[in-house]
């Protein structure tokens, strides 16, 4: 990453000049690049939660990119909490020296520079367009959650095979002071705000543990620190761009260290349909784990990866309702997709008895 005072502090920085001084210093580009015009377009703002996306329209010389994707930091409560979360500096890092190594597709990226003492960035992505975006309020349908679950196989397998060690000690460990003192006392206030708009019955169990979730999470989080594995630690429909069978995934800004399962258990507990994932939470699991073992990681048991799947199940499912402490200000679909994702979680809660494992 470079440390550069030529960091846009805005879309309108974003000029034909930076663009074609930026882009020439992509080895996979002319040297002789020039962008003579750009066009920004504002996109995903019903989904994204701590950046600003933009699809840049490109006018230049015959080679330059017809568009790429623009981000940048998001407002300033959503830059507050990134900084605490260390979330751009990870993002940055792993496009800078994961992606492109690391058996896990990637949009190829063109620029990846933060300032040095502030959370001033800018990414410039290969634009998917031409790929299909997956819709996480729809959820994904079977065959690309078994796409993902591969394709997460692989990173983690590489993570702990192959990955340079320096590397992986710049993202942190899922368990850490951020995570107890920041996530969590969130929680009971956002729940609810679910509470009150959910219109799906909570059984009496679940209820119990949402209510004291504080003292619940530290020994989740405790036990999804067992392992070492790189994770996207974000792995929503919506950071998944397929094309056929081909899959690109975006967004690692929350991306940690742990147990593998944890990937899995929240990409099945919160990307699937109920209906589609019902009865399927333990072979989806096998799957990875065969996936693993042909990648060379082959001493995760089941009965490992499926008590770290049931804590992860159980503690993951933070994350979309710590963003409903925001309810008033989000967009209507923002608002249906964070109910939505919590009103999955607590079923697959209750359909593999996940609160068993608290001892």
């Amino acid at each position: 990453m470079t440390a550069t005072v030529d960091i846009p502090a805005e879309i309108a920085d974003l000029t034909p000049a930076w663009l074609t001084a930026a882009l020439r210093a992509d080895p996979s580009l002319s040297a002789d690049l020039t962008v003579s015009d750009v066009r920004a377009e504002r996109i995903a703002e019903d989904t994204g939660f701590s950046s600003l996306l933009y699809r840049l329209h490109l006018t230049g010389s015959e080679g330059s990119p017809r568009s790429l994707i623009a981000k940048l930091p998001g407002t300033p409560e959503a830059r507050g909490a990134m900084e605490l979360l260390g979330g751009y500096r990870k993002e940055l890092m792993f496009y800078s020296r994961v992606a492109g190594t690391a058996p896990m597709a990637t949009p190829h990226c063109y620029v990846a520079r933060i300032a040095d003492e502030t959370s001033d960035f800018v990414l410039i992505l290969e634009d998917l367009r031409e790929w299909h975006n997956a819709d996480h309020l729809a959820g994904l349908p079977l065959e690309q959650a078994h796409t993902c679950i591969d394709q997460l196989a692989a990173l983690h397998a590489w993570s702990v095979t192959t990955a340079d060690d320096e590397v992986l000690r710049q993202f942190p460990p899922l368990d850490t002071p951020v995570a107890r003192d920041l996530l969590v006392p969130v929680f009971a206030p956002a729940w609810q705000i679910y509470r009150e708009h959910t219109t799906q019955p909570i059984p009496d169990r679940v209820a119990d543990y949402a209510e004291r979730f504080a003292e619940f999470a530290p020994q989740a989080l405790s036990a999804l620190a067992e392992r070492n594995m790189l994770l996207h630690g974000d792995i929503r429909a919506d950071n998944m761009f397929f094309r056929g069978t081909r899959l690109k995934v975006v967004d690692f800004q929350m991306a940690v260290r742990g147990a593998g399962a944890a990937d899995i258990a929240y990409l099945v507990s919160q990307g699937l349909p109920t209906d589609v994932r019902r009865g399927l939470d333990a072979p989806l699991l096998r799957r990875y784990l065969n996936a693993l073992a042909q990648h060379g990681v082959d001493d995760y048991s089941f009965d490992e990866a499926w008590r770290h799947y049931r804590f992860a199940v159980a503690y993951l499912m933070v994350l979309p309702v710590v963003i409903l402490i925001g309810w008033d200000s989000m967009p209507p679909r923002s608002r249906q997709l964070c109910v939505t994702l919590v009103d999955r979680a607590v079923a697959t809660l209750t359909d593999i008895e996940a609160l068993e494992v608290f001892a």
